[in-house]
């Protein structure tokens, strides 16, 4: 039986790195891109699961790297059958007016202008062989926006935009293509928290808690699976209830 191969990118981060985790458990091979931060420790944990696990380096803001990465990726593995689109980057919490060009570009070219060319470059791939399932990462701010962090929301909400319209694009070709927007989630990106902040978050989130990453790989993985066979086009909430609608 052919072995299904999942790409994560931007698998060194908490929800990337817990996403490769419960694909590999469930006998996924898994190709994992990275850009500052190694995998290669990750790499080794996976192999536990007897499956075949490589890294590859992934500049999500350079166009040329995308091209020979996914290139590369796809010709290492026999069949890809799910691609993760997880990279992304933070923004530093301030006014809109008091940011610079070149920090509104780091964002977009990052978190939006990047997942637009990893979707597109894996299409061409996956057309031919009508099948896929494409997942990307969101955020609850590309749906009601964040304060002092507009452009990561713009750019998010440009991530669902972009999952709606493609999955329309590729349907009839057996390709399915979600999203998932994440409220607060324990990562990286939120260690900056104090007490006094977290405290606040938990206290204004309907289910008490802050949300972990194997929260978010778990939903993940359903829209990549079978068991959503009939689902695309749709953005996916994990908020612990905090967005409702």
């Amino acid at each position: 039986m052919l072995r299904k191969t999942v790409i994560i990118t931007g698998a060194s981060g908490g929800i990337g790195s817990a996403t490769a985790r419960e694909f590999a458990k469930n006998g996924y091979n898994v190709a994992l891109t990275y850009n500052t931060h190694s995998t290669k420790k990750l790499e080794s944990e996976l192999k536990k699961f007897d499956v075949e696990v490589k890294s590859f380096k992934l500049d999500q803001t350079s166009e040329e790297n995308i091209k020979k990465c996914i290139k590369e990726i796809f010709a290492s593995f026999s069949y890809i059958d799910a691609v993760i689109c997880n990279s992304g980057k933070a923004e530093k919490v301030k006014l809109l007016s008091e940011k610079s060009t070149k920090e509104i570009d780091d964002i977009l070219n990052v978190n939006l202008r990047g997942t637009i060319l990893v979707n597109r470059e894996v299409l061409k791939y996956m057309m031919p062989q009508k099948h896929g399932n494409i997942v990307n990462v969101s955020s609850i701010y590309g749906l009601t926006g964040g304060e002092c962090e507009a452009i990561y929301s713009a750019a998010k909400a440009g991530v669902i935009g972009l999952t709606k319209s493609i999955a329309g694009e590729v349907a009839s070709l057996g390709i399915r293509v979600n999203a998932v927007a994440p409220g607060c989630i324990d990562t990286n990106m939120t260690k900056g928290y104090n007490e006094e902040d977290r405290k606040s978050i938990i206290e204004s989130t309907p289910l008490g808690r802050i949300g972990q990453p194997e929260d978010v790989a778990n939903l993940i993985y359903f829209l990549a699976s079978d068991k959503a066979s009939f689902i695309t086009g749709e953005c996916y909430q994990i908020s612990g209830g905090v967005v409702k609608f």
